[in-house]
């Protein structure tokens, strides 16, 4: 017999659930087919949510004071709805009092960004045509357009830690990336698209200084978006071929053979919330009936999300034609 039942968000793709796959299968089986969650709240996505906050208010109303004061407020705010003060000498140096900080130093930085840019939307949500039955659903940080020059870019903040080569290299194959200029394509098909400008705020653990900026232009001309499009499409396939399997498998069997550990991947970002489980259960068939002790039953659907934008896009067909007429300039 098999205990899994399907979710509708089995169908909801966007590029966080993809990246889990590509990362681990299996991990995306505990995550996205059974839904399961750690109860306690994530430091690093808590603390990000809140920096996306205050950045979003310094785009709308600009690097002044005044300003600044308020996005350091709505950071707070935020924060501290998951940590209480007496959290903070724990997840140090991703702290309220650290990114109020950070939030002047960011917009000494990068004071003229609205004298050479035009705001043109925060915080879009929308669903972008993959395929002639899939679509993948992003949120976006920014959509900019350069007053002088016309031409469209998007920022996406980041923070972390330490800065190093692999940070900077990961985003420009990034999925996460390749969708959003793939959005802009969309949006803006014809004009000039200079695609995403990651910009990363890093919170040091050393005295001085205190913090680290970067930012890494990322742009693909049309060749590279079809490669992106065929990745994609590829591992899109892959869950579908590995759900099937999956569904067709039962409690009683010794092994579960879809959806397979990827053993390589169990000390990323601090070690897999999942490591123990994978030790333990030959099959987590026999297992899914409840969430284990810390965990609980939320699955991630990006339509949930708040957004100030929602945009709707062409058939694919039409985008397919788009990408065509850009690879004959």
């Amino acid at each position: 017999m098999n205990p899994v039942i399907y979710h509708p968000t089995w169908d909801i793709v966007d590029p966080s659930k993809l990246n889990d796959f590509m990362e681990c299968s299996r991990k995306y089986f505990f995550m996205h087919m059974l839904g399961w969650r750690p109860e306690s709240p994530n430091n690093h996505l808590v603390f990000g949510e809140s920096w996306h906050k205050a950045q979003e208010h310094l785009l709308l109303h600009g690097y002044e004071a005044e300003s600044i004061n308020d996005a350091q407020e709505l950071l707070r705010t935020h924060y501290r709805k998951e940590f209480p003060e007496e959290t903070d000498e724990i997840f140090s140096p991703k702290t309220p009092d650290r990114a109020v900080i950070a939030l002047v130093e960011y917009a000494v930085k990068w004071a003229k960004d609205l004298e050479a840019f035009e705001v043109l939307y925060t915080e879009i949500s929308g669903a972008v045509p993959v395929s002639d039955r899939t679509v993948m659903h992003f949120r976006m940080d920014s959509i900019l357009r350069h007053r002088r020059d016309g031409y469209y870019l998007s920022f996406e903040h980041k923070t972390g830690t330490y800065l190093n080569n692999q940070w900077m290299m990961q985003w420009p194959l990034s999925i996460q990336i390749g969708c959003y200029i793939h959005a802009l394509n969309c949006m803006f098909f014809g004009e000039d698209i200079r695609g995403v400008n990651v910009r990363g705020t890093f919170f040091k653990k050393t005295k001085a200084p205190l913090f680290d900026f970067s930012e890494v232009p990322c742009r693909k001309t049309p060749k590279q978006m079809r490669i992106w499009h065929s990745t994609v499409n590829y591992y899109l396939s892959q869950i579908k071929t590995e759900t099937e399997l999956m569904m067709n498998e039962s409690d009683n069997d010794p092994v579960m053979q879809s959806f397979p550990q990827r053993p390589t991947s169990c000390n990323n970002y601090f070690g897999c919330q999942f490591h123990d489980f994978c030790m333990a259960w030959p099959n987590p068939l026999q297992r899914c009936d409840e969430p284990p002790l810390g965990f609980k039953f939320e699955y991630w659907d990006p339509r949930r999300e708040d957004a100030r934008h929602e945009m709707e896009f062409k058939p694919l067909d039409m985008i397919e034609e788009m990408i065509t007429e850009l690879e004959k300039k």
